[in-house]
């Protein structure tokens, strides 16, 4: 694999991580202005507002998260995709000396990465949040339909013998990007509508 290529397919997998790592950023520091409130007791207030209102059975065993323990669940798989991009970068220097062993490095943190997204898509927000949780949803599967394209690109770049595969795929991948910049909007709309609302 040539190096603009690579570069190009860095680009591409930044860009798949980075949304979820600076909405993080912005998490942070949302949570801490709500702590001076006690969200604890207002937030449990909501919650079983939210219970007896709105169907709020939906978690893990068929419940909605609270607003407090959604919020926080969205910015700890924030976080995670942010040290996931800090390996991204890693292997992005990695790849100037060891291509291929930046490429395996790089399936490896896809590997990691899209568990994330799903996990995201799948969370059970309280009501408010029903329609940000939609838009979020949308925004993952995207995601997650792009770091698949992405680990069939590499997996192909690493075969010399499919370098022309490797290239149709690349071009397939940059001209989903396009499309996928929409998608990421919206995912971003999302967790910006959760962490202000």
């Amino acid at each position: 694999m040539n190096s603009k290529t690579m570069k190009k397919l860095m680009a591409l997998l930044m860009a798949a991580a980075m949304m979820l790592s600076l909405s993080a950023c912005s998490k942070d520091e949302e949570p801490k202005d709500d702590g001076g409130d006690k969200p604890g007791v207002a937030d449990s207030d909501k919650k079983d507002d939210v219970k007896n209102d709105n169907e709020e059975p939906k978690d893990d065993g068929g419940e909605a998260l609270s607003e407090e323990d959604y919020k926080a669940k969205i910015t700890d798989i924030g976080n995670k995709v942010a040290e996931l991009t800090n390996d991204v970068n890693a292997a992005q220097t990695k790849a100037a000396t060891d291509p291929e062993g930046a490429i395996k490095d790089l399936i490896d943190i896809v590997d990691e990465m899209k568990p994330l997204y799903q996990e995201l898509a799948d969370l059970k927000a309280p009501e408010k949040f029903a329609a940000a949780q939609a838009k979020i949803k949308s925004g993952c599967e995207a995601s997650v339909e792009m770091l698949d394209l992405t680990v069939e690109m590499m997996q192909l770049a690493v075969d010399p013998e499919q370098a022309d595969k490797a290239q149709e795929k690349l071009t397939e991948l940059t001209e989903k990007m396009t499309e996928y910049q929409a998608d990421a909007q919206t995912l971003t709309e999302g967790l910006t509508e959760v962490m202000n609302g």
